[in-house]
């Protein structure tokens, strides 16, 4: 069975994107209306996971297990790619690291062992899971067949965007729109590395690391905000010289037509 994922994978891209917001609005409305004493934070845990049974339920629907390379073993000579992505998850190590407050209930804040559940289980694994397996899984591979340009930035851009559910949550829009920025070439960056790496996991991985670290750093900085950038943007051009590579081989390897004579 041919599904719509295959037969019209850019809108459903672009509305499942749109639909991430659209639950994140329902379940906030939702939640507050049934339970009144959750925070914001308690919101966005149970969100998250939502999120990831929606995205898992998706995968199991779709048999795609192999498909998006949960099956496959990693290509090691791949790894190298990966370099980049690693210095982000050590870079927040400099600042030191601190379990913050965390309220899940008004007027409760959780013990320190429990904070750290949270941060490391709830809110890193979630989004690790969820989020590899829909942009770098699902939304990639369906993509693939209308080329691979389109299938990294397409979902980068969708995956910058959703970002705007965190607006939702009680961010400032300030807040929002430097992070959707760096994010969107940061998805580029993490599409091109998917198709070399050859198996989904790496990156699940490395997305969960890079959400503990940053979820735990005790001082934040410019100068932390400033490494990072640097480290989207090596990210970046990495991702777009892959992506250029892909383009060259995908013309080499497009039949040639026969000029049409009168």
């Amino acid at each position: 069975m041919i599904t719509i994922v295959e037969r019209r994978p850019v809108a459903f891209t672009l509305g499942f994107g749109a639909a991430m917001v659209a639950l994140t609005v329902v379940a906030r409305v939702g939640l507050e209306t049934l339970f009144p004493s959750l925070t914001l934070h308690g919101i966005g845990l149970i969100l998250n996971w939502l999120f990831v049974a929606l995205v898992v339920g998706l995968v199991a629907w779709l048999g795609w297990w192999e498909r998006i390379r949960l099956t496959a073993p990693v290509n090691r000579r791949a790894l190298i790619y990966l370099l980049p992505f690693a210095a982000m998850v050590f870079v927040p190590v400099a600042f030191g690291f601190a379990i913050p407050e965390v309220s899940l209930v008004e007027g409760t804040t959780l013990p320190a062992w429990a904070a750290l559940f949270v941060i490391v289980v709830g809110v890193a694994l979630g989004a690790a899971i969820a989020e590899e397996l829909l942009f770098r899984g699902v939304l990639l591979r369906a993509l693939e067949p209308r080329g691979r340009v389109l299938a990294v930035v397409l979902p980068a851009v969708v995956f910058g965007l959703s970002h705007v559910s965190q607006v939702v949550l009680g961010n400032s829009l300030a807040e929002w729109l430097p992070q959707m920025i760096l994010i969107i070439p940061l998805g580029i960056g993490l599409g091109a590395v998917a198709f070399r790496l050859e198996s989904l996991w790496p990156l699940v991985l490395w997305h969960f690391a890079v959400d503990v670290t940053a979820g735990l750093v005790a001082n934040p900085s410019p100068l932390m905000d400033l490494a990072a950038i640097a480290l989207i943007f090596v990210v970046f051009v990495v991702g777009v010289g892959l992506l250029w590579q892909d383009r060259r081989l995908e013309a080499a390897r497009a039949p040639v037509q026969a000029p049409v004579s009168d």
